[in-house]
């Protein structure tokens, strides 16, 4: 029998982890430097559920914890993201294939553009088995769901300049938002499988501020649906 995954849950905002604590059977809460943990069952699922603050130097923090106190089997990012690629909606919901910086600059020393110096790779690929899953997990909904490139920088993007800035590097990329790639990065460097979920909440143009204000709620709601979704297609396989 296939060994029950243990999964360690991150978002950044608390609009993104409402839908996924009120669905929460909590057994256990660690207070570590002023960063809730919440240990519990979502559908029959272990998860280890937390809000880690915005930006990537907090999702990374956190994902480390994650990994080296709480034992996860995997990492999984959900949360709302700013749409930049063709035929995203907001509302729309993005699977990673990959995540990568689109704020680091190594091309000086020959790295290529978003790689950081000594990482291996400039992107961080998800686990293809977890992309499987989220992806019959959401046959059934009337979501809009793609696969592929998420990017990640310590910038809200609200203009159309700055779209066009990232995808002169990142032609591919869906969307963009501010934490998965340090997630991606942990993950890679701790050997463990992860995936980052987002709902589009806006597009990055110059109405992104107004667009996430008003869809914030409603993007983090979808991301999360999507993991309940998954824990409840995963509870029935046990």
């Amino acid at each position: 029998m296939e060994k029950k995954m243990k999964y360690g849950v991150i978002c950044a905002m608390e609009e993104e982890i409402k839908a996924l604590k009120e669905n929460l059977e909590l057994t256990k809460q660690t207070d570590i430097n002023g960063v809730i943990f919440y240990e519990g069952r979502i559908e029959d699922v272990e998860v280890v559920l937390v809000r880690s603050g915005i930006g990537k130097v907090e999702a990374g923090i956190t994902a480390a914890i994650l990994i080296t106190n709480f034992k996860v089997d995997a990492l999984i990012h959900s949360g709302s993201a700013g749409g930049i690629g063709q035929g995203l909606a907001v509302g729309d919901v993005v699977l990673s294939a990959e995540v990568a910086y689109h704020d680091v600059d190594a091309t000086a020393f020959g790295y290529a553009y978003g790689q950081l110096p000594e990482q291996d790779v400039a992107r961080y690929a998800a686990d293809s088995a977890l992309i499987e899953k989220f992806k019959q997990a959401a046959q059934d909904t009337n979501l809009n769901v793609k696969t592929g490139l998420i990017v990640t920088g310590d910038q809200f993007i609200a203009s159309q300049e700055k779209v066009q800035a990232i995808l002169d590097h990142f032609p591919d990329a869906l969307c963009c938002e501010m934490e998965g790639a340090a997630i991606g990065q942990v993950a890679h460097q701790f050997h463990k499988p992860f995936i980052v979920v987002r709902a589009m909440s806006d597009t990055g143009d110059d109405e992104a501020g107004v667009s996430f204000d008003e869809f914030i709620i409603e993007a983090g709601k979808r991301s999360a649906n999507m993991l309940i979704d998954l824990f409840k297609m995963e509870g029935k396989q046990a």
